[in-house]
């Protein structure tokens, strides 16, 4: 195992997926990551949303090696698509005061994980909590890795305690029309990389303007354009009746103005699928990437879920 920072009594492990390679007969294995591009660079902004948005000590651990505090309650945080785990885990690190967060690369997105999608998100859940000796546990899903939670949700139910679904893809919404403001300018920055133009394709998505997040951000989905094919389709159920059996109390935050999975979709599609929901929550004039605020809030109902 490997070790970024000192645990202490506030550790979060982010645990990246192992490929092993089945044409190597000494046993030997091949580890492979989702870094097509600069490596290096991704190195450097991957350890750098490290330190710059997580306060909480972190450690890297595969999932062949045992990890997790039993004295703390297991919570599995899926990363958003074409972005980073550090990034995603910075909106939830606060839970990490009372459980022990878990936030895996997702297997196909940005991060040291295999670039290869698995045919089933559920199998890849299923060999992370296996690989981590955990049984059950609640689970926080963002954009992409709600869609991941809701897929899990549909094959292993059983293993997920509770569940926060947050800006969720996986729940058969439409993009607004609003997403066409990003389109040129992400075209014309993946041609031209300058940084007035990465601004201004982020402007729609982020509550925050773009000039006021952490650089860290911005740089990583800066990579992401220019080295990475995006993610354009999203895990989750064909058929929302399939959620039907799922009976974890679940939460589901939307932002009222996001492009992507328009709150006014997801409350509808929630409250239609999801038998054991709780709440949904939207927060007005928030888009794709929460806003401090926005972020704060939506914390704070997640461990209100966690508690009861």
């Amino acid at each position: 195992m490997r070790t970024i920072k000192t645990p202490d009594k506030n550790e979060c492990d982010m645990t990246m997926t192992e490929k092993i390679s089945s044409a190597d007969r000494n046993g030997g294995r091949t580890t492979t990551d989702n870094r097509r591009g600069d490596a290096g660079t991704f190195d450097k902004l991957y350890g750098g949303a490290v330190d710059s948005l997580l306060e909480i000590p972190i450690r890297s651990s595969f999932v062949e090696t045992t990890a997790g505090n039993p004295e703390r309650p297991p919570v599995v945080v899926f990363q958003g698509g074409n972005i980073t785990t550090p990034v995603t885990l910075a909106w939830f690190q606060a839970l990490a005061d009372e459980y022990y967060l878990i936030a895996p690369d997702t297997p196909g997105q940005p991060g040291k994980s295999t670039s290869e999608e698995p045919a089933r998100y559920s199998n890849w859940v299923r060999e992370i909590l296996d690989g981590l000796g955990i049984d059950r546990a609640a689970m926080i899903g963002s954009s992409h890795g709600a869609g991941i939670l809701l897929e899990t949700a549909t094959q292993i139910p059983e293993r997920i305690t509770k569940a926060a679904l947050v800006v969720p893809a996986g729940l058969n919404t439409t993009p607004s029309l609003d997403i066409s403001q990003t389109l040129s300018p992400t075209f014309f920055y993946q041609m031209m990389p300058q940084r007035w133009l990465l601004r201004q394709a982020l402007a729609p998505i982020f509550t925050e303007q773009p000039k006021n997040v952490d650089p860290i951000v911005i740089d990583t989905i800066g990579w992401v354009l220019r080295n990475q094919t995006l993610t354009t389709t999203f895990p989750g159920p064909t058929d929302l009746s399939e959620l039907s059996g799922f009976d974890a109390p679940t939460v589901v935050v939307a932002g009222e103005e996001d492009p992507f999975f328009p709150g006014n979709q997801v409350r509808r599609r929630a409250t239609q699928a999801l038998p054991s929901l709780v709440d949904c929550l939207t927060l007005p004039d928030e888009r794709h990437f929460l806003s401090p605020a926005g972020q704060i809030h939506t914390t704070q109902r997640i461990r209100k879920l966690f508690a009861n």
